[in-house]
């Protein structure tokens, strides 16, 4: 009997790779992928790690392509089924947006023959059926290069007051994958009245003990207890370190303090630091642009993102 699931998958595939090979780009794979974002660089989400993590938990859903000029390597990207720059497996807390791509800035203007509406502006005059204009209402909030001389100073004051009056900040590093998840979800709970249950510590904690060596920051203490923490990932190629702050908990009970600010401090102060160090660029991402989170135009500049048109 002839599976016809099976058979509209590989028509499916197949129509998706026609327009790639038309246009130059080969079918490849993963090890492929990984020499060119080694390359060329990405952004968190696009990671060789996290889509590793997500072929584990939900294998052959994504296919790979690349261009080669004078042999060599010169751009990967990957896409679903209905071709489109994502991953289909959801059950991971990382969010497919200001996705860049590993390919070479000097590789001109083309098409690129994939979707997507969460396109990084590094893209804007490399592919020519991506639009940043109005077709798109989405943006992406990147933290400021620097702040005002007035800005560090009142942040620091209020840092310096914290940590006199029974703060702590430890680095994540401290904490094993269960600490950290347990941490997270507590606060995360009560910032925005969810609940968890053991199973979703464990569960969490496995994540993050896969994606280990991409987490960064700090958990902030108050007087003993966790006060405030965001789950970050780091992601460093030659050129820049991307940071994604995807989400993060605070303890609403402490008035005396706003915690959540003094935490992004802190991990912007350290994720400057580290660039600094490294004589790399500084990317730092809250995420998506929302009027109900008008606190992070305070942090950061809204970047439009570029969407497929045709």
């Amino acid at each position: 009997m002839v599976n016809l699931r099976k058979v509209n998958r590989v028509i499916l595939e197949n129509r998706n790779m026609l327009p790639a090979k038309l246009l130059g780009w080969k079918p490849s794979s993963y090890e492929i992928y990984c020499q060119a974002y080694r390359e060329f660089g990405g952004s968190v989400c696009n990671h060789p790690l996290v889509l590793k993590i997500l072929e584990d938990r939900a294998p052959n859903q994504i296919q790979f392509f690349h261009k080669e000029a004078n042999g060599k390597i010169v751009g990967a990207f990957f896409t679903d089924k209905c071709g489109e720059i994502i991953h289909p497996h959801k059950k991971i807390p990382v969010i497919f947006e200001n996705i860049i791509l590993p390919i070479s800035p000097d590789l001109g203007s083309f098409y690129l023959p994939a979707k997507s509406k969460e396109l990084s502006i590094r893209h804007k005059k490399q592919f020519l059926n991506f639009t940043y204009g109005v077709l798109n209402r989405r943006s992406i909030c990147l933290v400021k290069d620097s702040f005002s001389k007035k800005t560090n100073k009142k942040r620091q004051s209020d840092m310096n007051k914290f940590l006199k009056n029974g703060g702590e900040v430890v680095s994540a590093s401290s904490f094993s994958s269960e600490q950290l998840s347990a941490i997270y979800l507590k606060l995360s709970g009560m910032r925005w009245g969810s609940q968890h249950n053991h199973s979703d510590i464990t569960e969490l904690a496995e994540f993050i003990e896969s994606i280990r060596t991409m987490i960064f920051g700090n958990v902030l203490f108050y007087k003993g207890e966790p006060c405030a923490y965001d789950l970050i990932y780091q992601a460093e190629c030659n050129n820049w370190i991307y940071f994604d702050d995807h989400n993060g908990g605070i303890d609403t009970t402490i008035k005396d303090f706003s915690v959540g600010s003094l935490l992004l401090f802190a991990n912007i102060s350290e994720a400057r630091n580290l660039c600094q160090q490294k004589n790399k660029e500084f990317i730092f991402s809250i995420g998506r642009s929302n009027d109900k989170w008008a606190y992070k135009k305070l942090w950061s500049n809204e970047i439009k993102l570029g969407k497929s048109i045709f």
